[in-house]
C-alpha cells in the first residue's frame, strides 16, 4: 500500500512538472503589465470567509484572498472576483463547481486550491503550489475503557486461559495422584481412611490448596509420595511468578485511565467496523479511495460506498459528517486545528483525537484557465509570495486558535499494557517441565508398587508347594 501511495504523489510531481508554466526557459517578467484577471471566489473557512451582502455585494476574506490583495498590489494587474455559483455547488459539490468555473471559462484564476491530476490537466493549468501538506485523520477520541474489568486487565487474554488450563490440569493430578495412592496397600497414607475416601472431599481440599496459593495464603498439605511433592513444588514456584506478575500490575490497571483502542492509520481505519472515511465529492482524496486496487485502500473505498453519505458535497455537509463522530476525516493540520476548536467552542470538550501523518502527501495550486498568456508570469510571482513567507504568516494570524489542550496525545503508562504470555513463558516452561518429571517418578512408583506386589504373591504360591499332601 505505501508503495501505492508513493507511486501516486510521484504522479502528482511529474504532472506538476509538466504543466506549472514558470518551469519553462522563457525569461522572467518585470511586472503583469495591468494584466486582467477574473478571479473565483469560495466559501471555505477559514481559508476563504465569502460574505453575501446587499444589491449583489460580497465581501471577501481570508488568507488565500490576501494572496491575490497583495499580488495585484505589488505586481501591478486588476481582478475582479467571481463567487461560485451556490446552486451549482449545492447540486454538483463545492469542489465540482468550482472546477467548472475553469470548465466554462468563466475565470482565468481558481483560487479553490486544486491538487493537480492527469484528468485535470486536460483543460486547465496549475500554478506555483501555494501549500504542500501531509495529512492526519482526526477520528472520534476514545472513551476511558470501564474499570469494571481492572482485574483482568494485567494479563491478556491468552495468558488467562494457560493459567485456567493448568489450574485443572492442577487438581486433576493431584486428585488422580491421590486416588492412585489410596488403592495402593504396600505403601499405605492418609489418603485411604476416614473422609479422604471420598472423591469429592478430595477435590475440594485440593482446590482450595490452589485458591490458597493463587492468593498468598498458604495452606500445608500432607504429600509423603516425591511424585506429588515435585508435583506440588513446581506448582508453587511457577504460582510463585505468576501471582507476583499480577499483583504488580494490578494497582495501575485499577488506578491508572486505560483508553479505548482508537485508529492511527490507514490499516486500522480499513479494519474498522464502526467509522468510515468521509471526503468531500470529487476530491482527490475521494477518487484515491474509491478507485484504489491495494487492500487497504480498496477497504476503506467499499466502506464508503457502503455509506453515501460519506462523501459530501459542501463544507456545511463536511462539518456535520465530522462533528457525528461516525467519521474518520483526513486532512491538514491548520484545518483539523480549526475543527477542533470549532467544536471545542460549541462543546467545551475536546472530542477528538488527532492522529500521525499518514503516507499522503499533495501540492496545492490555484487553477489557471488553459492557454492564458499571463499563466507562466503569475506563477512565478505567486513563487517569489511563497519564498517571502507570507503565505505562513496570514495563514497563523487567521487562525489564531487555542487547541493545544485537545492535541495531547493519549498515552498509556507502559506499567498499564497487560503482559503477554510471552512474557511468561518461563512460568508456564518451568510448570510444564516439572509436570513431567512429577509423572516420571509416578512412572517408577507405579512400577515400584507392582513389583512390591508380586513378591507376596510369590511367596504364598512357594510356601503351598512345601505343604504335606
Amino acid at each position: 500500500m505505501f508503495k501505492h501511495l508513493m507511486g501516486m504523489q510521484w504522479k502528482i510531481i511529474t504532472i506538476f512538472m509538466l504543466f506549472h508554466p514558470s518551469l519553462s526557459f522563457s525569461p522572467i517578467h518585470n511586472g503583469l503589465n495591468g494584466a486582467y484577471f477574473r478571479v473565483s471566489a469560495h466559501h471555505f473557512p477559514p481559508y476563504q470567509i465569502l460574505t453575501q451582502g446587499a444589491n449583489g455585494t460580497f465581501s471577501y476574506v481570508g488568507s488565500t484572498p490576501n494572496i491575490i490583495y497583495w499580488m495585484a498590489e505589488k505586481f501591478n494587474f486588476t481582478y475582479t472576483f467571481f463567487p461560485v455559483d451556490s446552486a451549482e455547488s449545492a447540486k454538483l459539490g463545492s469542489v465540482q463547481a468550482g472546477l467548472n468555473q475553469l470548465i466554462k471559462k468563466e475565470v482565468d484564476i481558481s483560487t479553490l486550491c486544486i491538487v493537480p491530476t492527469l484528468e485535470r490537466a486536460q483543460y486547465m493549468e496549475f500554478s506555483y503550489p501555494v501549500a504542500i501538506e501531509s495529512y492526519k485523520f482526526m477520528v472520534p477520541k476514545p472513551g476511558e475503557e470501564s474499570r469494571l474489568f481492572g482485574p483482568v486487565r494485567p494479563f491478556q487474554y491468552p495468558v488467562w486461559g494457560c493459567l485456567f488450563i493448568s489450574l485443572i490440569s492442577v487438581l486433576v493430578a493431584f486428585t488422580i495422584s491421590a486416588w492412585c495412592y489410596s488403592r495402593w496397600n504396600p505403601m499405605p497414607t492418609d489418603y485411604a481412611h476416614g473422609a479422604w475416601d471420598k472423591l469429592s472431599i478430595k477435590i475440594g481440599n485440593y482446590a482450595m490448596y490452589i485458591a490458597s496459593t493463587c492468593t498468598n495464603q498458604g495452606q500445608g498439605m500432607n504429600a509423603p509420595q516425591n511424585s506429588f511433592r515435585i508435583l506440588a513444588g513446581v506448582w508453587l514456584l511457577a504460582a510463585t511468578v505468576l501471582v507476583n506478575c499480577y499483583s504488580g500490575t494490578l494497582m495501575s490497571s485499577l488506578t491508572l485511565t486505560k483508553f479505548k483502542a482508537t485508529i492511527n492509520s490507514l490499516e486500522d481505519l480499513a479494519a474498522s467496523q464502526e467509522l468510515t472515511m468521509t471526503a468531500s465529492a470529487n476530491s482527490v482524496m475521494a477518487e484515491t479511495m474509491l478507485n484504489a486496487n491495494s487492500t487497504t485502500l480498496k477497504a476503506i473505498g467499499n466502506a464508503m460506498r457502503r455509506n453515501p453519505d460519506s462523501i459530501y458535497l459542501t463544507p456545511e455537509k463536511g462539518l456535520h459528517n465530522i462533528f457525528s463522530l461516525k467519521y474518520a476525516f483526513a486532512t491538514v493540520e491548520s484545518y483539523m486545528s480549526y475543527l477542533i476548536n470549532i467544536d471545542l467552542k460549541r462543546t467545551g470538550e475536546c472530542r477528538f483525537h488527532v492522529t500521525e501523518r499518514i503516507p499522503i502527501t499533495e501540492p496545492y495550486t490555484f487553477g489557471l484557465e488553459k492557454g492564458n498568456k499571463f499563466n507562466q508570469l503569475f506563477s512565478e510571482k505567486l513563487q517569489y509570495l511563497w519564498e517571502t513567507g507570507l503565505m505562513n504568516y496570514w495563514l497563523k494570524n487567521n487562525l489564531q486558535l487555542s487547541v493545544d489542550k485537545c492535541l495531547v496525545k493519549n498515552k498509556d503508562s507502559a506499567r498499564q499494557k497487560a503482559i503477554k504470555l510471552v512474557d511468561l513463558t518461563s512460568a508456564f516452561f518451568i510448570l510444564g517441565t516439572g509436570i513431567g518429571f512429577a509423572l516420571s517418578s509416578f512412572m517408577i512408583e507405579v512400577i515400584y508398587f507392582h513389583l512390591q506386589r508380586r513378591q507376596p504373591l510369590k511367596l504364598l504360591k512357594s510356601s503351598r508347594g512345601k505343604l504335606p499332601k
